[in-house]
């Protein structure tokens, strides 16, 4: 395909950018810089909406050079260009948006673990050594503006190299001579100012202040005179061998030594001052594989002694009536085709298909039955099929869910009908629920489905009902601590009753364990919902999911993700705390739940405002920064259920008002 019929196959009217970004709004501007615009949204295309970001390029030189180049490369670690848009004046560039976003944002985050690191590094590794050895026989490409915000981490924390605004393909052993370096001075490679040219080393050297900024778990950038400063500090701290005071000592207590040491050893070549005395890629994504490699030989060592394999796991618990034949499984999805595909998680694809399982039945119910004595079903269900990952998340959610969900039997908890571990797969079977995720109702984008007030109290109540049963001993059913309560792992089924999900994090503890805390060295969840004092000292009681619900709960009332831009660097928990002592948290409650005419609004489902105070009092102590200010769920369900009552009870009068008038 020559250059022309790349683009034609590229052009979308510039009018579907403006609908997609809601005509450029501001709640959808995620970045206003020198060269572009950077917009989110949300693209209708064959009937399905995609999550896209748009960029709007300012030189009409910087698009062309990454039409051109991007136009040939094609690497699992490299963004692809997904549409473009051109008016007579705008020119856009469209991605489609990566989950997690940009590594930058995630450099200090406990949530990402040195695993995580590792296999991020290693795979823009991979990247660059295409760029400088595989993408062209007699030429290699130089990206010219290496750096953590240029790397972004799609749904599996798997990274992508972006940003070829300034990229430029030369011939191999040959400088790319120019006057101005356009990428960032932090960055840079000191030989630049001596030679005035950029090679593969230049890119070398950035990559190297990358490692160095992943193993601190901080930006280079510095308010200082001297562009390496970051550069200079890492190298000293290495020499001197004092590395240990920069690194976060949460993230040491995860390292393989040898891991380390490796890893280390590769980042300080990477940025030494001569270019003759750096490594070539292929030495540097060997080393970066290796470190990997013993760091993974740690976790399994260490989890095998303290926890066993899967399949010790599972020993001494009745699940036969839960274990699915694969081929049946297979059967179900036409082969795990994309046509039953109906979407993808941070650990498998999930797929849609009818089955035939046991009807729901609890594992604590079956003692003394045989598998054929159990009652059979078939009906539709949701079919989640793990990755197999190197560092073995996915085995470790797959256990956790089935070691908790086969002690539970709740209205308001997904069920697990079946599991299936045949050679490498790991598949796990829940009951399909019709309405989605809770989060694909909350955001900036209109819903086809406007929630009203009394359909979110309900919802808040069905999660603090599935929270109360998980945090209690009953019978023999262990007390559970979820560690990811968020919007997208509550579920709606076909009658908006909410449902809690995805249990590849929670832990469990049985009645005969001491205590209500559980200390825990490595922090698991998602950051914007993560309870601050678990962060901070490792220690996770069923306090730390009352927290996540209350952010949960703040989403529900604000209609906005609490991941969304509007709340800046401080998070939506300290905006709702600052607010609500300001007395101006009414001010970002979601303006569909509000109407001009107060009667309308009350018949729509508005909110009523003793039912909105009773809300927003219970939602604030959830959030409270100590887990012992945090109310227990039983208070939790108390004040909802009020809530809920008064915005019910005004309705039923202003209703019989309408009639007796």
């Amino acid at each position: 395909m020559d250059y022309n019929e790349y683009v034609e196959s590229l052009l979308i009217p510039i009018e579907d950018i403006a609908l997609a970004t809601n005509n450029f709004a501001d709640d959808n501007l995620l970045k206003r810089g020198t060269y572009y615009d950077v917009h989110k949204g949300k693209l209708l295309h064959s009937g399905d909406l995609i999550n896209i970001v748009a960029r709007k390029c300012k030189e009409f030189s910087f698009l062309f050079n990454e039409l051109v180049l991007l136009k040939d490369l094609k690497h699992k670690n490299i963004v692809s260009i997904y549409k473009l848009a051109a008016g007579e004046d705008d020119r856009f560039i469209i991605n489609k948006y990566e989950a997690n976003e940009s590594l930058h944002k995630h450099l200090g985050s406990p949530t990402l673990t040195w695993m995580h690191r590792l296999l991020i590094c290693a795979g823009v590794a991979h990247a660059l050594s295409y760029l400088h050895y595989d993408a062209a026989e007699n030429h290699y490409f130089i990206h010219g503006n290496i750096k953590s915000s240029k790397i972004l981490l799609d749904h599996n924390w798997e990274p992508k190299l972006h940003g070829f605004a300034f990229a430029v393909e030369v011939r191999k052993h040959h400088l790319h001579l120019t006057s101005k370096y356009n990428g960032s001075l932090h960055y840079m490679d000191p030989a630049f100012e001596d030679t005035r040219g950029l090679n593969h080393k230049s890119d070398i050297f950035s990559f190297g202040v990358v490692l160095f900024e992943v193993l601190f778990g901080r930006e280079a950038y510095i308010q200082d005179d001297d562009n390496w400063y970051f550069a200079r500090m890492a190298r000293a701290h290495y020499e001197e061998r004092e590395l240990d005071n920069l690194i976060d000592p949460d993230l040491q207590k995860q390292m393989n030594v040898q891991s380390l040491n490796m890893f280390a050893e590769i980042a300080y070549c990477c940025i030494k001052e001569k270019r003759s005395q750096r490594p070539d890629m292929n030495t540097i994504r060997t080393r970066l594989e290796r470190a990997l490699e013993l760091q993974r030989k740690h976790e399994q060592t260490t989890l095998v002694a303290v926890e066993g394999t899967t399949s010790n796991h599972l020993k001494g618990k009745s699940l036969d009536h839960l274990r699915l034949r694969l081929s049946d499984i297979e059967l179900a999805t036409g082969y795990f085709s994309e046509t039953y595909c109906i979407g993808s998680g941070g650990y498998g694809m999930v797929y849609k298909a009818k089955l035939d399982h046991f009807d729901g039945i609890n594992a604590l119910e079956i003692e003394g039955k045989s598998k054929g004595e159990l009652h059979k079903k078939y009906s539709s269900v949701a079919i989640k099929r793990l990755y197999s990952r190197v560092d073995r998340q996915g085995e470790n959610g797959f256990v956790a869910e089935i070691r908790t969900l086969s002690n539970c039997k709740h209205p308001n908890i997904v069920p697990l009908l079946g599991f299936c571990d045949e050679g490498r797969e790991l598949i796990l079977v829940y009951e399909y629920v019709a309405n989605g995720s809770l989060d694909d109702y909350l955001g900036n984008m209109d819903n086809v489905t406007n929630l009203v007030w009394a359909q979110r109290l309900q919802i808040c109540l069905n999660i603090a009902h599935g929270l109360n049963y998980l945090h209690t001993h009953i019978s023999d059913k262990p007390m559970i601590i979820h560690r990811d309560i968020k919007s997208a792992n509550i579920l709606l089924d076909d009658t908006w009753m909410a449902k809690i999900a995805d249990f590849g994090l929670s832990k469990l503890q049985c009645t005969n364990q001491q205590g209500t805390t559980l200390i825990t060295n490595n922090v698991a969840g998602t950051e914007v919902y993560l309870d601050p004092e678990y962060v901070n000292t490792g220690k996770l009681k069923k306090e730390s999911d009352i927290y996540s619900f209350g952010v949960v709960l703040f989403e529900i009332l604000f209609g906005r993700l609490a991941y969304d831009q509007i709340y800046g660097e401080k998070g939506l928990p300290s905006v709702a705390r600052q607010r609500y002592n300001e007395g101006t948290l009414k001010g970002m409650v979601d303006p569909k739940l509000m109407e001009a005419d107060e009667i309308i609004s009350m018949l729509k489902g508005g909110v009523n405002q003793d039912s909105i105070e009773s809300f927003l009092k219970i939602a604030y102590q959830c959030l409270a920064e100590t887990q012992s200010g945090r109310p227990t769920m039983e208070v939790i369900i108390k004040e909802l259920e009020e809530a809920l009552n008064f915005q019910v009870s005004n309705l039923f009068q202003n209703v019989t008002s309408l009639f007796v008038n």
